[in-house]
């Protein structure tokens, strides 16, 4: 895993700006002159626009989807820092929607891309119990088939 992630780093470039808002989609300017970055950048906006639905709507079915089994989510909202596999994640995101959680907005701000690697940096804006919180997401996502799926996700407020 470290030696991939090495390669993401190494070998990458930028792709797209994008955000959505929650209902809504909106189409980032391309920044990349690349041939296969639309393509790559309409899949991470999707992405982005399905895991905020998802939440949003207590889809956790959906949520599980979009994670490896293995996957990790690190914040400060879990006990320990680190929600170690998916059913452990699924669970930490139920509590937080069941204590008043809503993502208004995930911006995508950078996409690296190398090999079968992705690496997404998101800013994100929350209503938490009344209480607007603006926050990044640091999201290392693997290509399995077809599908990109989430291996790290990591909050910070």
């Amino acid at each position: 895993m470290k030696s991939l992630i090495a390669c993401a780093v190494i070998v990458s470039f930028a792709v797209s700006d994008g955000q959505y808002r929650a209902g809504s989609t909106v189409d980032a300017p391309r920044t990349n002159s690349d041939s296969t970055a639309p393509n790559i950048r309409e899949q991470f906006n999707v992405l982005a626009q399905k895991w905020l639905l998802a939440y949003n709507s207590n889809d956790s079915a959906t949520l599980a989807s979009m994670y490896t089994v293995d996957a990790q989510y690190i914040s400060s909202h879990v006990r320990g820092l680190v929600a170690q596999g998916r059913g452990r994640l699924i669970s930490n995101f139920q509590n937080g929607i069941k204590t008043g959680g809503h993502i208004d907005s995930v911006t995508i701000l950078s996409v690296q891309l190398s090999c079968d690697l992705a690496t997404l940096l998101c800013k994100y804006e929350a209503t938490n119990n009344g209480q607007k919180a603006i926050g990044r997401n640091l999201l290392v996502l693997k290509k399995v088939g077809p599908r990109w799926l989430i291996v790290l996700h990591m909050t910070v407020v």
